[in-house]
């Protein structure tokens, strides 16, 4: 990982610090792997029971919120990985239970990106400014998804796993983990979420049949800078391979391809 940066004015922090009763500790992420738990059928999310179980979400995002800034920032990079992650999923939970069942009410404007875009009316696109808008409590401030993953996760920490990790609640996306990411096990975590996706042929698919190529989510076309472009991708994944695998992926001429994205959302009940 590479070095955290500052994510807060030194002003702020001092200030948030000195007052009582303001902020608390960063929290262990038990209770939101409880809730995960009850919720997750991989690689679906039972959406009716997790309204059921709204004081529970209302519960660990209060936790989130009243997270000391000043605290966070000073903690290792395993801590504030795990914490920002966890934020952004439990963030698009809130989100989704909010508005569920999710039906066409994203405006006008967003209607008709919709529909030029041929987005699902089940879909997390149909939550008006679904990823810009800001409406999630988290350590001191009021923040966006988009705020959370483009503006604090990546430039931060440079690893690109958390583009397995992170869950925007589409069947396409890699599934959302039953379990919190918690500092200590984190890179496990993160190397199983790899894990788990390269074994799904639904996200990755080798086909040896003439030069041969590698058929790859599309998250991973979005964001193929994050990687190194195509040779880094390939690159990346060799270590995730078996040696036979890894050698054919080597070859010269394999193409590198990427499948349609369903957003559909990722519902027990679709």
């Amino acid at each position: 990982m590479t070095t955290r940066q500052t994510l807060l004015p030194p002003l702020l922090v001092c200030l948030l610090a000195a007052v009582p009763g303001a902020a608390q500790e960063i929290p262990d992420h038990a209770d939101f792997t409880r809730l995960l738990e009850a919720v997750v059928r991989s690689p679906r999310v039972d959406y009716a029971a997790l309204q059921n179980r709204n004081a529970e979400l209302a519960a660990y995002l209060d936790q989130l919120a009243g997270t000391d800034p000043a605290a966070l920032g000073s903690a290792a990079d395993e801590v504030q990985l795990a914490f920002w992650i966890n934020a952004y999923n439990a963030c698009m939970l809130d989100r989704v239970a909010t508005h569920y069942p999710i039906r066409k009410n994203a405006g006008l404007v967003g209607s008709i990106r919709n529909a030029f875009a041929d987005r699902p009316d089940n879909s997390v696109w149909q939550i008006r400014d679904v990823f810009t808008g800001a409406f999630c409590d988290v350590a001191g401030a009021t923040r966006s998804l988009d705020e959370i993953e483009h503006e604090i996760i990546r430039p931060t920490w440079g690893e690109p796993r958390i583009h397995f990790a992170v869950n925007c609640a589409a069947l396409s996306c890699p599934p959302l983990a039953a379990e919190a990411y918690v500092p200590e096990r984190l890179d496990d975590q993160l190397d199983r979420a790899v894990r788990g996706l390269v074994a799904n042929p639904e996200h990755f698919l080798i086909d040896r049949s003439g030069t041969g190529s590698l058929t790859l989510n599309r998250v991973l076309d979005w964001y193929g800078g994050d990687f190194g472009g195509t040779e880094g991708l390939l690159g990346f994944f060799a270590r995730y391979l078996s040696d036979e695998d890894a050698g054919f992926l080597r070859r010269p001429g394999v193409e590198v391809r990427f499948f349609e994205y369903d957003w559909t959302l990722n519902d027990l009940d679709p």
